[in-house]
């Protein structure tokens, strides 16, 4: 089938990645299995039919010989003990919880690792841009430069200087060229190389003012990940009241009735026969078992709790870098525009005038001009490292930008 001819964009390109995770459906599966299951689970379990022949004497196996002697049938149901039914299915809808929280999780990583991979190769496209710009203007300078020679009044040296910078940055061309190649196959693995082929990834995110980080701490706490340890932690509070149910004892009902043939010593019919029985567990061994079930039940809670403590820390920990590093470098890009890309421009314009004027040589025109595409695109890759930074924060936070 032919592909779209239109390019793709980011939010479709997302969008992609989230349908294709393969992850993301086996999630899904899981948490529709665990909530059918919940329903099983809370269900009575199915009662026993009894069939039969009672008392059939063996040496003439007659049905009516003896007043014993009786065709049954009976039904037996059991009743878990206490509030097991009840508790092992909310145990369940807990962990059917727990688990879509683990794919809402999953989900902002997609999202996240599809924006790296697009703002990388939307940096490398900026980059290429520069430095085929630079390119075409080392070029213009090394014809000058020829023609110069050429009547006498300029340098072999010159032209000599400029085709070497002509090379450097075809190197820096092919550099760049690796680099595509490398972040397209990154963005393939989330969508597929033919739509990674498609991407259209040439604009880096604009930046934006970062909220407090006390704001974003208190969100952090929401967090998809957070949840998938508060459910998990509910299960296991929820598994050890189940297990101080198993404490009660179970019972089961049994109810029998008996068809009995032929007639009494005084000529009346026999008659039929009905059975009740009530059968208990007698839980007189709970040392260890079923005390054994309760301490492993809230030690496996405990550790539950200590894993959510680290986990969170860890998150937080994560959230402070990130900011950090978001607020530094947007420092940087504005120092960058302010001060170091105009002051830049204006060296390559002095360099030009000295050079036009014969009070300098084109090396020195070219080095002005290559510290410039430095700073260029030095101050792209402080915006590239700015938007992965916040693409860290908007994912801690659970959130999309």
């Amino acid at each position: 089938m032919a592909l779209p001819a239109h390019a793709l964009d980011l939010a479709e390109a997302e969008r992609i990645a989230v349908e294709r995770d393969a992850m993301l459906r086996q999630l899904a599966a899981e948490a529709q299995g665990m909530r059918e299951r919940a329903v099983a689970e809370g269900q009575l379990m199915d009662p026993k039919l009894r069939l039969g022949a009672v008392n059939v004497p063996v040496d003439s196996f007659s049905l009516d010989a003896e007043d014993m002697t009786m065709l049954e049938v009976g039904v037996s149901q059991e009743f878990p003990a206490g509030r097991t039914r009840e508790l092992t299915r909310k145990r369940m809808e807990q962990s059917a919880v727990a688990a879509e929280a683990v794919a809402a999780d999953r989900r902002l990583v997609v999202q996240r690792e599809v924006r790296r991979a697009w703002t990388e190769l939307a940096y490398v496209a900026r980059a290429r841009r520069l430095v085929e710009a630079q390119a075409e203007w080392v070029e213009q300078m090394r014809a000058s430069a020829r023609a110069r020679y050429a009547s006498g009044e300029g340098k072999q040296l010159d032209v000599l200087q400029a085709g070497l910078d002509v090379a450097m940055l075809r190197e820096q061309l092919l550099d760049l060229d690796r680099d595509e190649a490398m972040r397209r196959a990154q963005l393939g693995r989330w969508i597929g190389d033919d739509q990674a082929r498609r991407a259209n990834a040439t604009a880096l995110p604009a930046r934006a003012s970062l909220e407090p980080l006390a704001t974003l701490e208190e969100r952090l706490l929401r967090h998809p990940a957070q949840q998938d340890f508060e459910r998990r932690i509910a299960a296991a509070e929820t598994a050890t009241d189940l297990a101080r149910q198993r404490n009660r004892p179970s019972w089961m009902l049994d109810v029998s009735y008996g068809f009995r043939d032929g007639e009494m010593m005084g000529g009346e019919s026999r008659p039929d026969m009905l059975s009740a029985m009530v059968s208990f567990d007698l839980p007189l061994f709970r040392a260890n078992r079923q005390d054994r079930e309760v301490a492993a039940a809230r030690a496996e809670t405990r550790a539950l709790h200590e894993m959510h403590d680290d986990h969170q820390r860890e998150m937080l920990a994560m959230l402070t870098e990130a900011w950090s590093v978001a607020d530094r470098t947007a420092a940087l890009e504005r120092f960058y525009e302010a001060d170091l890309l105009p002051l830049a421009e204006q060296s390559v314009q002095a360099a030009l005038l000295a050079y036009g004027a014969n009070r300098s040589m084109i090396d020195d025109v070219i080095a002005a001009r290559r510290a410039s595409l430095e700073a260029s695109l030095k101050h792209l890759r402080l915006v590239a490292d700015r938007a992965q930074a916040q693409y860290d924060i908007d994912y801690l936070v659970g959130e999309a930008p």
